[in-house]
């Protein structure tokens, strides 16, 4: 499959089959008693990305950063930087770097002092510690705040020192457990195009455990989605977006209308599916398909067209507005079909009246293309 979206064209060495793997996860399993925390898991992250690992809660991500930053041993399997194994290796020995949630600040110390902590535990002679410290507080845009305490500064400017501390020893990698977890949504927003641009111009290779798809999606060239210890898909975040490999991931991932079905018809790439919701729905599909072969269809809520008046085109269905949420940007709908089948359309709000002026329990019209969706087979 060609690549989807944009991705830095000029950084995709998983492309190309003789870049070598920066990381290398082999066969890794990490067992608390009875509990397969990760299991049997391989993943190659490439030098200089922003790599994410996504998942809900229990399934395995924060456990896999854990075991490369060396606070935890795998029970199976090894972990390979830069060439090296890093069985063995205690954490002060590894040349990487982890930025926790909390930040972790010392409450007594400004910022400076915050950042410096770790250059003067290393012996670092004071002239090389100084000029350390003033090149990632010019990094971060934080030289005016260097004699500052903690509480004397917001949540975004905490979120920088921990950045810079992080960034002072100057890691091959950069590991961030949840890092804008505590931010509020505004801020969030704007510190995940920084912090992409920071890593970017650094070139350092950023490894990042969230649960917030947005997060993941916005900051990361590939991402990793976890499931029970497992990977269920690695991709970039349109691939993922656009083209799950799976049910899970396509659920997992975003807002979608996920439909069971049976495919009744095959003509080359085309075929007609008769879904377990009972529409009958006319789709292209890549995947070779079979006549009665048991099939899930992935169709996102924006691939759908709404409006007040019939629809022409294929895949042309007539309901009731049953839910509305107006989200600013957009307008999602629920919409009932007149078979009972509920679907999901959301429209872009392009002018100040609103994307559409329908209401509760109007009479609406939607349809979709034929290569709206995805045909899924697993």
């Amino acid at each position: 499959m060609k690549s989807l979206g944009s991705i830095r064209r000029d950084f995709a060495p998983w492309l190309d089959r003789g870049a070598a793997p920066f990381i290398r996860f082999e066969g890794v399993t990490k067992r608390f008693g009875d509990f397969e925390a990760v299991d049997d898991l391989s993943l190659d992250v490439f030098e200089k990305e922003f790599f994410a690992l996504l998942g809900g809660s229990g399934c395995g991500k924060s456990t896999l950063l854990r075991m490369l930053a060396g606070f935890e041993t795998p029970t199976k399997g090894r972990i390979v930087l830069d060439g090296e194994d890093l069985s063995g290796i205690p954490p002060y020995r590894r040349p990487v770097n982890m930025m926790f949630q909390s930040y972790a600040l010392f409450p007594h110390m400004s910022v400076e002092k915050n950042i410096a902590f770790g250059l003067r535990q290393e012996g670092m002679a004071r002239s090389e510690i100084a000029d350390r410290v003033g090149q990632v507080l010019k990094l971060v845009k934080l030289e005016d705040y260097a004699r500052r305490k903690p509480d004397q500064l917001s949540g975004g400017q905490r979120q920088r020192v921990a950045l810079a501390r992080s960034l002072a020893k100057r890691p091959k990698v950069l590991l961030l457990d949840e890092p804008l977890g505590a931010l509020d949504k505004k801020l969030r927003e704007e510190t995940q195009f920084e912090l992409a641009d920071l890593q970017h111009q650094l070139g350092i290779t950023f490894i990042m455990v969230t649960h917030d798809q947005e997060e993941a999606m916005t900051l990361a060239d590939r991402i990793a989605v976890m499931d029970r210890g497992r990977i269920m898909q690695v991709a970039t975040p349109a691939e993922i977006y656009e083209a799950p490999n799976s049910r899970f991931v396509a659920d997992f991932v975003g807002n979608v209308n996920l439909f069971e079905g049976t495919v009744r018809s095959v003509e080359g790439d085309r075929a007609v599916i008769e879904t377990d919701a009972g529409l009958t729905i006319a789709v292209v599909s890549e995947a070779k398909l079979g006549t009665s072969q048991k099939v899930s269809y992935v169709l996102r809520p924006e691939k759908l067209k709404i409006a007040a008046d019939p629809i022409p085109g294929p895949n042309a269905m007539a309901g009731e507005v049953w839910d509305i949420a107006y989200f600013g940007p957009v307008t999602a709908f629920h919409v009932r079909l007149d078979n009972g089948a509920t679907v999901k359309v959301s429209m872009v709000n392009a002018t100040r009246q609103g994307a559409l002026q329908l209401t509760w329990h109007d009479r609406a019209f939607v349809q979709f293309d034929e290569d709206a969706g995805l045909v899924l087979t697993q």
